[in-house]
């Protein structure tokens, strides 16, 4: 952000990719938006806004993303001059190109951001901007290869089931056998109303 004005508002955007993360059992993003609220708190920044939801890091298709970004490209009325992620991997895990697209466009609407994990990534941080995105471009594609793994293991396990189940004359059972969670919707309205 060349000279913009020092950010006094800050958004923050929080993200597990599993209804489970979201649960009491597994406090992920609980976790996530207590440590942004801290983050915010102690550089004494209003709140911009909390765009919090369920979707994989690698999709395009997040409601409350894309809405955060919309946000951010307001000319008038934008609730916040920063944005705050806990890490670059909840931001997206759509590669080096993702990252690198977010971030330039952010860039482009005069928006800063910053990982509260890793601060070295910071619109403002003091690390040189050749370094800075070396740095970026090394944490996206592991990010991005971390999400492959899972894919891939994800997609033999079920093989292995089914292959299982049909040898043994059954019907395959798919998913985990997990308590009912909320929706993603039903997520972000039950933290809107109580944020």
């Amino acid at each position: 952000m060349t000279g913009a004005p020092a950010p006094h508002r800050c958004a923050f955007y929080a993200r597990v990719s599993r209804p489970d993360e979201a649960s009491e059992e597994s406090p992920i993003l609980q976790n996530q938006i207590e440590a942004l609220r801290v983050y915010l708190r102690d550089r004494d920044y209003a709140s911009g806004g909390e765009y919090v939801e369920i979707a994989s890091g690698g999709s395009e298709n997040r409601v409350e993303f894309n809405r955060l970004l919309h946000d951010a490209a307001l000319k008038r009325g934008r609730p916040f001059e920063l944005i705050a992620f806990t890490s670059l991997s909840r931001m997206t895990r759509g590669g080096v190109a993702a990252a690198l697209d977010v971030l330039r466009r952010l860039e482009s609407y005069d928006c800063g951001w910053a990982f509260v994990e890793q601060p070295s990534l910071n619109n403002d941080s003091t690390t040189p901007k050749l370094a800075r995105d070396i740095l970026l471009s090394v944490l996206a594609a592991v990010d991005e290869d971390y999400r492959g793994r899972i894919s891939r293991a994800t997609k033999a396990a079920y093989a292995r089931k089914a292959a299982l189940a049909h040898a043994t004359g059954q019907k395959p059972v798919w998913g985990r056998r997990r308590k009912a969670t909320p929706a993603n919707g039903e997520v972000a309205a039950a933290h809107n109303r109580a944020g």
